[in-house]
């Protein structure tokens, strides 16, 4: 599953294009990335910045507060026990797939 700030319709279509099968769950107003730590706000400056490249997140979001959530993954077994959490604020820092894939296995194992 994928927890997006985007509005439904915004990731219905992304998701079409790149024919996804898994759901996608819109977090109004940033409140589950806000839950668990990882919802923050743009600074004004990078408001313009993001204008600049036609991306409104206000927009685009549903929502005017201009936050975005950090990037993260999380496995969560059956029992509800999170075995891997993968966070970083820096956008372009995201965690290999493989590392993923491994803990996912080591769960679905079990």
């Amino acid at each position: 599953m994928v927890i997006s700030p985007e509005l439904p319709e915004r990731t219905a279509d992304m998701a079409a294009k790149q024919k996804l099968t898994y759901p996608i769950v819109w977090d109004r107003n940033s409140d589950v990335s806000e839950a668990f730590g990882l919802a923050f706000a743009l600074p004004d400056d990078l408001r313009e910045v993001y204008r600049g490249f036609g991306n409104d997140l206000a927009v685009r979001n549903g929502d005017p507060s201009w936050r975005l959530p950090v990037p993260a993954r999380f496995v969560i077994d059956r029992m509800g026990i999170v075995r891997l959490v993968q966070a970083d604020p820096d956008y372009r820092f995201r965690p290999e797939p493989e590392s993923t894939l491994e803990v996912l296995r080591q769960v679905a194992a079990t």
